[in-house]
């Protein structure tokens, strides 16, 4: 299995396909890369190399226990160890709820590194996060008390046939993981500086949504009057991609041909 060391932990990544471009993957919160080998595969197919990693806390990569190493900042220095052990300088990045985030952090930090953003179900910023801060401090809670089967299982009690496959995806984390994720992520951590969004140089798809409180469409639309080049696509529910997953590909690898010509 393919590992790297990044600031004191042992990070899962996969690869697939082959080509100049380089495409990074990053999941959302409870994400993992055995949940997005579909999505890799499918860009692959389409003639780019495709690099998706498991995040501190998530999946098969190592954890700490400490907060602060989940904050958005330590996020992206995770994304960034990861590239330069890889011997990636300039990618393209998908980025998926936290992992748009995420990408959008290291595109801060480090502009001339990305060739282009897609910006998947893009978290709330501001008082738009509220909705997941309390949705997700309560999960905390339970993962802390109860562990992870156990929190499973109060979710499938209380959301009854609205939890859809989110009981097994909150079982098969790590509780030890989870409680300091979702609180560095979401409840310690300084909130998303958007004063610092006009940094970015590389263009932007923005994937958003609508019916949606955890991911608003505000989210969207507030990243394409803040960054230089965007473009907002909105979807009518926050399962347009899962279900249109051929589409949401050919969309990623266009844009990020158009946005770097020297690619074809």
């Amino acid at each position: 299995m393919p590992y790297v060391k990044v600031r004191g932990i042992e990070v899962y990544y996969e690869e697939h396909g082959s080509g100049p471009h380089h495409l990074l993957l990053a999941h959302g919160l409870f994400g993992s890369v055995s949940l997005s080998t579909s999505c890799a595969a499918d860009i692959a197919a389409l003639g780019m190399h495709v690099i998706s990693y498991d995040a501190r806390g998530h999946g098969k990569s190592g954890y700490t226990g400490r907060c602060q190493d989940y904050y958005r900042r330590a996020l992206a220095d995770d994304m960034r160890g990861l590239l330069e052990t890889l011997g990636l300088t300039r990618v393209s990045i998908l980025g998926s709820s936290m992992g748009a985030g995420t990408a959008l952090m290291f595109a801060i930090a480090h502009p001339d590194s990305v060739t282009s953003l897609v910006l998947r179900s893009p978290p709330g910023f501001g008082d738009d996060a509220i909705p997941a801060r309390r949705a997700m401090k309560k999960l905390a809670f339970l993962y802390r008390y109860l562990g992870s089967s156990a929190t499973a299982r109060v979710v499938a009690m209380t959301r009854g046939s609205r939890a859809g496959e989110m009981p097994a995806v909150l079982r098969a984390q790590r509780a030890a993981a989870m409680v300091p994720a979702i609180r560095g992520l979401l409840i310690e951590g300084p909130p998303f500086p958007v004063e610092d969004l006009a940094r970015i140089t590389a263009p932007a798809l923005i994937l958003a949504h609508q019916q949606d409180s955890m991911h608003p469409l505000t989210s969207g639309e507030l990243l394409e009057h803040r960054l230089r080049r965007p473009e907002l696509h909105v979807a009518a529910d926050a399962d347009y991609w899962k279900r249109h997953p051929q589409e949401l590909a050919r969309r990623v690898v266009d844009f990020a041909m158009r946005a770097n010509p020297a690619m074809h």
